[in-house]
């Protein structure tokens, strides 16, 4: 228990090492203390330590989701790859293949990406691959140094600061990593003195972190008190990071006493992956699962989602036919599988909406199931182009529904691959003129369009199960709520053709945030359902395309117990609050909602009327079917 009431404590205050250091060489190497982040850092080490000794060949795009998920999870250091020469470790050989994507797919604009380099050879491998931050290694002993590099301790450390200096002088970070801090296979304990005097060299050479490696996972809690102390004499808390081996299983506990010393950054795999092939009996590292687990029950904050962590571990576990040696991570996964049994039965039970055609010129399909209508664009020879005449169309009939107050929510999907490709680029289209008076008016249009969206009355879904290109994302961004399959992709290409996303960039800046929507702009590159769900921009994943139906059949399930008049109120104090903020405009609209809740024959006068009688499950069809026939009567 004592483990547990420390890390409850220290989630409440900032802890004060046993021992700090005094010395001279500390002082050079403290970076200040960092009262105001309570928040511990950790590197996720799961695509290169923890997969690197997997006999069987991991395919390429395994590793590239794997890094997305784990991004997806909120990781903001992960581990990417190693770039040693492939005949040594074959599992890596595709470095670069990987870098590459991590640049291509914009990630390491808010996740770093740290990559292994043993040597100089390595690190021109990884310049060329622009990686941003180069791990270099060296043992605490001389066995196992001899046995894993071919070379001694003195030797290795040469090495490493020859990548180190290469490293600051491109503007490359460069992190120090020790191995067999408690016991070596071959020579047996390590002297904690070895350790510190690697660890110094490392800080010495310009290395910002030392990580401490438990490879043979043999520590306790005790070996880390032993270890820490010496090393405080001489080298900040802030400085090192624990990387523990999960062999007989102290890791979880190696974490929690490091914790209590001061160190706030942590090595860790996802599922607990990896092992060492000069380190036989050696398991993988502490399961990240775990250490989130541990932290966020104790109160620590991470900024992980322990969920999706645990279903990446669930999931690369299969992948790769090993077994997830997470145990918060194979419970969380076998709750979550439980809760999804009970959840499908009831979704089973779903009636499927009976939609009913009202209307179809070719371009877009018009059809109603109840208060709900639907409309499909069907322009599939043409990626679902914005055409004047579809425009056109699409636009009448939103003004058509706003008018119509049997109609609760619109649902906007598409035929085919694509959702929407945006703006007709063709020969025919209105963009192929010159003419500024035509695009004058297709702008108009365009405008016209997006404003009937934005400002209809009724709840607006999104239903995307393809791809979208510029004005698409811009018709899937206008509406309220986005329910996606996972084909679904989010491209703003106009940057590669020499254009600007001007009319949609209201709706993207909106949706995405200033910082997420920039950058997703500037650089045309493909975002994905994972990215936009992080942010709150997409409220729903299916698994396939048939479940995207049922979703859809479900949320607006959900959806019949929503007031619609108070929906459109809402929105328009959302629309107010993100156009006026503080002003007038905005002021009188909150009084004009606030005072006409509860007026007679308002939803509110009946909603409060059912909440006294304890029904919570307003049919507002009902209601208004009934208010429409006392009207008429």
């Amino acid at each position: 228990m004592r483990a547990w009431k420390t890390v409850n404590t220290l989630a409440r205050r900032r802890y004060v090492s046993a021992a700090p250091c005094q010395s001279a060489y500390s002082r050079r190497y403290r970076s200040g203390p960092a009262l105001n982040e309570p928040d511990i850092r950790i590197l996720e080490v799961g695509p290169r330590d923890g997969l690197q000794n997997i006999k069987q060949k991991v395919d390429t795009r395994v590793k590239i989701e794997l890094i997305e998920r784990l991004a997806a999870s909120g990781l903001r250091a992960i581990e990417a790859t190693s770039f040693v020469a492939p005949r040594w470790i074959p599992q890596l050989a595709d470095s670069k293949e990987v870098m590459q994507h991590i640049l291509d797919s914009g990630l390491n604009q808010s996740v770093r990406f740290p990559v292994l380099v043993p040597n100089m050879q390595g690190f021109e491998r990884a310049a060329l691959s622009r990686a941003e931050e180069a791990v270099v290694f060296a043992s605490a002993s001389e066995g196992f140094s001899r046995a894993n590099t071919n070379c001694s301790v003195q030797e290795a450390l040469s090495r490493a600061e020859e990548v180190v200096k290469a490293s600051l002088s491109q503007g490359i970070r460069a992190r120090g990593v020790i191995s067999c801090i408690f016991k070596c296979p071959y020579d047996g304990p390590t002297d904690p003195a070895q350790v510190l005097a690697v660890a110094k060299r490392f800080l010495e050479m310009g290395c910002y972190e030392v990580g401490l490696g438990d490879t043979l996972g043999v520590g306790t809690a005790y070996d880390v008190e032993k270890l820490l102390r010496v090393l405080f004499t001489e080298i900040p808390a802030e400085k090192l990071a624990g990387h523990y081996h999960d062999t007989y299983g102290q890791a979880v506990a190696n974490v929690v006493k490091s914790y209590e010393m001061g160190l706030k950054a942590f090595d860790s795999s996802v599922a607990g992956l990896g092992g060492c092939p000069y380190a036989k009996g050696a398991t993988g590292n502490v399961a990240t699962e775990d250490v989130v687990y541990m932290f966020e029950r104790a109160g620590v904050r991470t900024g992980i989602d322990i969920q999706r962590l645990s279903e990446t571990g669930d999931w690369i576990s299969q992948k790769v036919n090993q077994k997830n040696n997470s145990r918060a991570g194979s419970a969380l996964v076998a709750k979550s599988r439980s809760a999804e049994t009970s959840t499908t039965k009831a979704a089973s039970e779903v009636p499927k909406l009976e939609w009913q055609v009202i209307s179809d010129d070719g371009e877009h399909r018009v059809s109603r199931a109840g208060n709900v209508v639907k409309i499909t664009l069907t322009r599939t020879r043409n990626g679902n182009a914005l055409s004047n005449s579809m425009v056109e169309g699409i636009t009448n009939l939103f003004h058509s529904l706003a008018k119509d107050t049997s109609v609760f929510h619109i649902v906007l999907d598409a035929e085919g691959k694509f959702f929407c490709t945006g703006m007709d680029l063709s020969s025919s289209g209105s963009t192929a003129t010159g003419d500024p008076n035509i695009q004058d008016e297709y702008y108009n249009k365009v405008e016209a369009l997006f404003s009937a969206i934005t400002n209809s009355p009724q709840t607006t879904i999104a239903v995307i199960n393809g791809l979208c290109f510029g004005g698409g994302v811009g018709v899937a961004f206008a509406c309220d709520v986005r329910l996606v399959s996972p084909t679904a992709r989010f491209t703003m290409t106009e940057i590669k053709l020499g254009l600007s996303p001007a009319t949609i960039s209201r709706h993207m800046i909106r949706e995405w945030g200033i910082s997420f929507a920039r950058e997703a702009m500037l650089s045309g590159r493909e975002v994905k359902p994972e990215e936009l769900k992080a942010i709150g921009a997409v409220h729903g994943i299916a698994s396939s395309a048939e479940d995207l139906e049922r979703m859809v059949s479900e949320y607006l399930q959900r959806l019949r117990n929503s007031a619609p008049r108070s929906a459109s109120a809402i929105k328009e104090l959302v629309r107010k609050g993100w156009m006026d903020p503080g002003g007038d405009d905005q002021t009188r609209y909150i009084k004009q909602v606030f005072l006409e809740m509860m007026v007679p024959g308002s939803e509110g006068e009946h909603g409060m009327a059912q909440f006294r009688k304890k029904n919570k499950n307003i049919d507002w069809g009902h209601f208004w079917s009934e208010a429409g026939a006392k009207n008429s009567a």
